[in-house]
């Protein structure tokens, strides 16, 4: 059956055909525009050419001290973004890798997707487990990966944190076996990169350790993602989604 419209029917309908796209737009961009507003500036690092951050979510887990086993054999360092309530049962864990020279950053007390809460949840949420890291670490973290890598616009204007999100993933979280993720991480691996990992795998753990070694040989540095972003001396702000940053470039955020 064949739908006629009349003019303005058919007007409205182009209209729509332009105005959708542009709110499309608007929306993708909203969300890596920073609030502008300057909370620190670390010294520039000393990081290379050719560097690469790995980062972990949702541990720690079974197989994080075996990861950190495999770090420290190849003098390699990583970000974890713990969630809280497991952070609280193993303490010893995220002491350990903050003592071997990892970044521990914040992926919510319990892994909430942001945008389905209030800023005032998300605050509780994500201060509960950067309390948790200090009374480990010692130390303030102000480095979140929110969960899903989902955050609305107002949120990152809101919560008063860095915001790392990620270059590319493994997909290792749909249940990819080693060889597919060493394959990916092999593949997509460049400099600047931000890499999106799980050391709640078993698989991840595999393929990481067997790709480090490689990488290193073609002239790779592992680092933590705070050196990553401050190696050309850029100042770092609070409400930017962050993704790279490569050699003499500024850190990308769209």
């Amino acid at each position: 059956m064949k739908i006629k419209l009349n003019k303005y029917e058919k007007q409205t309908f182009r209209d729509l055909l332009v105005l959708i796209p542009m709110i499309m737009v608007i929306i993708i961009l909203s969300r890596s525009i920073p609030d502008g507003t300057l909370r620190y500036q670390l010294p520039a690092s000393d990081v290379g050419e050719k560097a690469i951050a790995l980062t972990f979510d949702d541990g720690p887990g079974d197989y994080t001290e075996e990861l950190l086993d495999g770090l420290k054999q190849y003098n390699a360092k990583a970000s974890f973004f713990v969630i809280g309530s497991k952070a609280e049962k193993n303490p010893e864990i995220v002491s350990r890798a903050f003592n071997e020279g990892h970044l521990i950053g914040n992926h919510t007390y319990d892994h909430i997707r942001l945008p389905l809460h209030s800023v005032k949840a998300c605050e509780e949420s994500i201060g509960k487990t950067f309390n948790i890291i200090e009374n480990i670490t010692g130390e303030r973290s102000l480095y979140l990966r929110a969960p899903y890598g989902d955050v609305s616009a107002y949120q990152l204007k809101k919560l008063d944190v860095v915001f790392v999100s990620w270059t590319f993933s493994t997909y290792d979280w749909q249940g990819k076996d080693a060889d597919y993720i060493y394959e990916r991480i092999m593949k997509k691996a460049s400099d600047g990169d931000i890499i999106l990992l799980h050391d709640t795998k078993k698989e991840t753990v595999e393929a990481v350790l067997r790709a480090i070694p490689e990488l290193q040989e073609q002239g790779y540095e592992f680092v933590r993602v705070d050196e990553l972003l401050s190696r050309n001396g850029e100042k770092i702000k609070m409400g930017t989604p962050y993704r790279w940053c490569k050699h003499e470039r500024n850190a990308f955020s769209f």
